[in-house]
């Protein structure tokens, strides 16, 4: 993943047609999102049939299916955008990054969100198997319903990030966020799971997109590579610092109320998009 999400994204936006970034971005992040969709309503059906060892086993072949096109299919040049920028080394171009203040925000909230993330992907299934009693089947279904409205979400989300600018947007999503991750800690009705799961889905799809357009408006042009893999970066570290601290929170704490810690880190994200400046922009 380290490898290849920053890559695909610099791709993508070095195709970006002028006033249409959030849109592009939002096509291409479109494909995680029904990945996020498919993949878990095919497992629902799938884990009637097959145990886990052969559910990864299904698993491994999958990403074989998106390599083969890729070594087969060459574009006839390499993008424009490539050869036309100023090299810089890397720490100064990690420097130009962090010197930026909209940037070290975006820095804080991509840490919050895959922090808190982490608690989702780490105790959720297992939380609603063995306190809920849900069966695994069901608990796959969740996890499709947020993958659809994650997909439908994020064509939309671009254009209104071209449109109205990034602050509304990540207000909502860190606000959606909030309301999940407290509903969680204080549900077991399945409906209500399910309406989580659905504002999860579109919470996730609109930060997603409006902040990697936010990252390629105002990261400079000679440094954006470098910006992209460092926030990238910061996505991983929040998500390994979290998944430990949920963990270790488990011995001290059940898993409402880490659910409910999740939901106060995720509110300090409101605040801070209160921070962003509407030009901050490096040359």
């Amino acid at each position: 993943m380290a490898a290849f999400a920053p890559t695909a994204l610099a791709i993508t936006r070095d195709l970006a047609p002028s006033g249409k970034r959030g849109d592009t971005i939002g096509k291409f992040l479109t494909s995680f999102g029904i990945a996020t969709m498919l993949g878990p309503f095919l497992c629902t059906f799938l884990i009637d049939y097959l145990d886990y060892p052969q559910l990864f086993q299904i698993a491994a072949i999958i990403p074989l299916l998106g390599l083969a096109p890729f070594l087969l299919i060459r574009p006839k040049r390499p993008p424009t955008g490539f050869t036309k920028k100023r090299k810089l080394s890397l720490k100064t171009s990690l420097k130009t990054v962090i010197s930026s203040r909209n940037l070290l925000i975006l820095t804080y909230l991509r840490l919050t969100f895959s922090f808190t993330y982490a608690f989702f992907i780490v105790l959720f299934a297992v939380y609603a198997e063995n306190n809920l009693f849900l069966v695994p089947s069901l608990i796959a279904t969740l996890f499709g319903i947020r993958g659809t409205t994650n997909t439908l979400l994020r064509i939309p989300s671009g254009k209104l990030a071209d449109k109205i600018g990034y602050r509304w947007p990540i207000v909502l999503a860190f606000t959606l966020l909030t309301l999940v991750y407290f509903m969680i800690s204080e549900t077991a009705n399945i409906y209500l799971l399910i309406l989580a799961m659905i504002l999860f889905g579109a919470a996730h799809g609109m930060r997603a997109v409006t902040e990697w357009t936010m990252l390629a408006d105002y990261a400079p042009s000679e440094s954006v590579n470098i910006a992209t893999a460092y926030l990238s970066t910061m996505f991983n570290i929040g998500s390994a610092f979290g998944a430990i601290t949920a963990g270790a929170l488990t011995m001290f704490l059940n898993v409402p109320t880490i659910f409910k810690l999740a939901s106060i880190i995720t509110l300090t994200g409101v605040f801070a998009v209160g921070l962003i400046r509407a030009r901050d922009k490096p040359s």
